[in-house]
């Protein structure tokens, strides 16, 4: 009787961590034989003066660029549209992104429609797009901006579907592929420096959620499950310290590689947050992070009766010594844990606070369970669920 099914894992690419990777970009285009890059980048980015930073590394390696940078905080398939156009016309070869979550996942759908025929509809995963997707793209750098996404490692690209009919607004889709992997990543602590402490702790619960999520998502991979437990050992170690100091560029720079790890880890499967946070960017709309911080400890909730000795290892992941409880008290004391966080990080009460117009929780528990996130999750999820859930976090 066979005991395992196949499994395929994928391991990250090349990452490159440290103070002033960013200043190696030149050299990294160059080891493609790539001559012209496309910048994906961010107003916010641009302002922050980091896109500058890449600049100057390519012009100290004499390499000509493109720039696209008309990415919003959650990238619509038109400004996809957009980018392939601006690399196609400019003749570029190799992709650069320059940000944050949405700035990458924008860049993986720019690149993907380079050598695939377009629109991106046939490509998401909730109509198995994973199996129309090849590996014939063109190079793609990340460099990460922010330390919570991880996307620089994930599999996935979250777009939100302007085309769709299904609902009465816009939804986010997944495209999903271990082709959606940077090539290189480059992750260098300093240019997170200037994140203000809003965004810093945003970004911050959003890794811890992905590290949570991955460990008690259902598919079978103990190699993102041990590293999902140590990004959560480093993120909880940091992200006070980021939030109190921005300027602590050891805890920035754990800050980023811890979720970096947490989104790698995160290929073993996501949950009923993510199903749910992904409603709440189009349709309040509260910022991703925020939203899985406020839904996070309503889910495990939620889950605990399927996630208990889990959660115990959660709990012990976040420093909290559980020697004198049982599995039930330690993974309580996990959610408590994360209760903590988000009152010290000034997260908003409750998803009213944050913007959620009540009225619309029936449409947006309908809209969840076409997420393909929840598919993942410990427990077994229904409509009904979704709602009690957004209910529960209001």
């Amino acid at each position: 009787m066979q005991k395992f099914q196949m499994q395929n894992y994928f391991l990250p690419p090349r990452i490159e961590f440290g103070d002033g990777a960013i200043q190696n970009l030149g050299e990294h285009v160059k080891t493609f034989d790539a001559k012209k890059p496309l910048l994906v980048s961010d107003a916010g980015v641009i302002n922050a003066g980091i896109l500058a930073k890449a600049i100057d590394a390519l012009d100290a390696s004499g390499l000509p660029h493109a720039i696209y940078s008309d990415i919003e905080p959650n990238p619509t398939d038109t400004s996809i549209t957009h980018g392939v156009e601006t690399y196609k016309s400019e003749a570029c070869d190799v992709v650069i992104a320059v940000g944050g979550g949405s700035v990458m996942d924008a860049a993986k759908a720019i690149r993907l429609l380079t050598t695939h025929e377009p629109p991106l509809e046939p490509y998401y995963a909730d109509v198995g797009g994973l199996e129309r997707i090849r590996d014939d793209m063109p190079p793609l750098i990340c460099v990460p901006t922010t330390a919570g996404t991880g996307s620089e490692v994930s599999q996935g690209a979250i777009i939100t579907d302007t085309s769709l009919n299904t609902t009465d607004r816009w939804r986010k889709r997944a495209i999903v592929t271990p082709f959606n992997m940077s090539n290189i990543a480059l992750l260098d602590p300093g240019i997170t420096l200037g994140m203000p402490p809003a965004l810093t702790a945003a970004t911050g619960m959003d890794a811890i959620t992905h590290g949570i999520e991955a460990y008690t998502a259902t598919k079978y991979h103990p190699i993102a499950e041990g590293v999902a437990l140590q990004a959560l050992r480093m993120l909880n170690a940091n992200i006070q310290k980021v939030y109190h100091d921005g300027n602590d560029v050891t805890a920035r720079g754990e800050m980023l590689l811890g979720s970096c790890m947490a989104a790698f880890a995160f290929q073993k499967g996501l949950g009923a947050v993510h199903s749910l946070a992904h409603q709440l960017s189009t349709d309040a709309p509260i910022p991703h992070g925020v939203a899985n911080a406020i839904l996070l400890p309503p889910v495990m909730e939620f889950n605990f009766s399927h996630a208990t000795e889990k959660y115990a290892e959660i709990a012990r992941a976040l420093g909290i010594d559980t020697s004198n409880m049982d599995s039930s008290e330690a993974g309580h004391a996990a959610i408590d844990k994360i209760k903590a966080f988000n009152t010290e990080l000034n997260m908003p009460a409750g998803l009213g606070a944050a913007g959620l117009d009540r009225k619309k929780i029936p449409k947006l528990g309908a809209d969840a369970m076409l997420d393909h996130c929840h598919k993942f999750n410990p427990r077994v999820c229904t409509e009904v669920d979704m709602v009690a859930l957004f209910e529960a976090a209001f």
